[in-house]
C-alpha cells in the first residue's frame, strides 16, 4: 500500500474514532441523572466507535480483527492483570510513603454515592481502555507497521496517543503541554510494547482499564490542600505545589514520580521474554 493510502486510512480511522464521541452526545442529552447520561454515553460510544472502525477495516482493508492483534474478547495473561493492579497501587503508595500527599477521610459519603462513582469510573476505564487500545495499538499501529516497521508504527501511534490527550484538557500551558506529550507518548510505547511483544490488544487493554479505573478523579483523586471542591472515594491532598509533583494542569498521571514508573515498566517489558497469546484466561 503506498504510504499516501497509508496516511489517509490513518486519519479517517482517527476521525470516526473523533465522529462517534461527538454523535453520542446529543443521544444522552435527555437523561437528567448525572451518572446515568455519562453511563450510557460511554456504553454507546463503545458500541459506535468499535463497529465503525471494524466496519471500516472490513471494507477497505478485507482484514480480520486477529490480523490487527484483535483477538478472542477480552482473552488475556494473567500478568497484565498484575501489572494494571500493581502500577496505580505503586503510585498511591510512592505519594503517601514520600509524604507528597496526605490522606483525608470522606465523612458524607453514602453505600449509593459510592456504587454509583465505582460504577461510572468502571465504564469510563472500560470506554477509554477498550477504544484507544484497539484504534491506536490495534488499526493505526498495524497499518503503519506494515508500510514501514515495528519501531515506527510504535513511535508514530504513541507520539498521536500522547497528543490525542492535549484535548481532553482546557488552560494548559507550555509546561502542562512538554508534560502531557512526554508522559503520553510513554504510556503509548509502554501499551504498544505489550501488544507487540504478544500479540494481543486485549493484554494493553485490560491493563488500560485498571489504571483509569482507579487513577479516576472519582475513584483516587490527588487535589491541592487549598481546594475543596473535589469529591472521591479516596481523597489524597497533595502537599507540595512544584508541577513535577502535582502533575500540573493535566493531573498526577503525568508527573514526574509516574513518568519514571512508565519508564521502568517498558524497560521491564522490552527485556522480558514472553510467550504470544499463552497463558491466558477469558472474561
Amino acid at each position: 500500500m503506498h504510504w499516501g493510502k497509508v496516511v489517509i486510512h490513518c486519519l479517517m480511522l482517527i476521525i470516526l474514532f473523533l465522529l462517534a464521541a461527538i454523535f453520542v452526545n446529543p443521544l444522552t442529552d435527555g437523561i437528567e441523572n448525572g451518572t446515568m447520561r455519562v453511563a450510557v454515553k460511554e456504553l454507546l460510544r463503545i458500541g459506535f466507535t468499535v463497529g465503525l472502525l471494524w466496519l471500516y477495516a472490513r471494507l477497505f482493508f478485507k482484514k480480520s480483527s486477529g490480523y490487527f492483534r484483535i483477538h478472542k474478547l477480552f482473552e488475556t495473561d494473567k500478568i497484565w492483570v498484575f501489572v494494571g493492579l500493581a502500577m496505580p497501587l505503586t503510585v498511591i503508595a510512592f505519594y503517601l510513603l514520600t509524604q507528597f500527599v496526605v490522606f483525608e477521610k470522606q465523612e458524607h459519603f453514602h453505600i449509593e454515592s459510592a456504587l454509583a462513582f465505582i460504577t461510572v469510573s468502571f465504564i469510563m476505564a472500560c470506554s477509554a481502555g477498550v477504544i484507544e487500545e484497539i484504534l491506536f495499538r490495534g488499526y493505526l499501529f498495524k497499518l503503519i507497521e506494515d508500510k514501514w516497521n515495528a519501531i515506527t508504527a510504535v513511535c508514530i501511534t504513541s507520539i498521536l496517543f500522547g497528543a490525542l490527550h492535549l484535548l481532553t484538557v482546557n488552560g494548559l500551558k507550555l509546561v502542562d503541554v512538554c508534560l502531557v506529550l512526554i508522559a503520553g507518548s510513554l504510556v503509548g510505547i509502554m501499551f504498544s510494547l505489550i501488544v507487540y511483544k504478544t500479540g494481543n490488544v486485549w493484554n494493553a487493554v485490560v491493563v488500560h482499564i485498571i489504571w483509569n479505573f482507579f487513577m479516576n478523579s472519582q475513584m483516587v483523586q490527588f487535589a491541592p490542600v487549598a481546594d475543596r471542591s473535589h469529591s472521591s472515594l479516596v481523597m489524597l491532598r497533595l502537599k507540595s505545589d512544584s508541577v513535577w509533583i502535582t502533575g500540573g494542569t493535566f493531573g498526577i498521571e503525568v508527573a514526574l514520580p509516574v513518568v519514571v514508573l512508565y519508564v521502568l515498566i517498558i524497560c521491564w517489558i522490552g527485556f522480558r521474554k514472553t510467550n504470544v497469546r499463552r497463558n491466558t484466561f477469558t472474561f
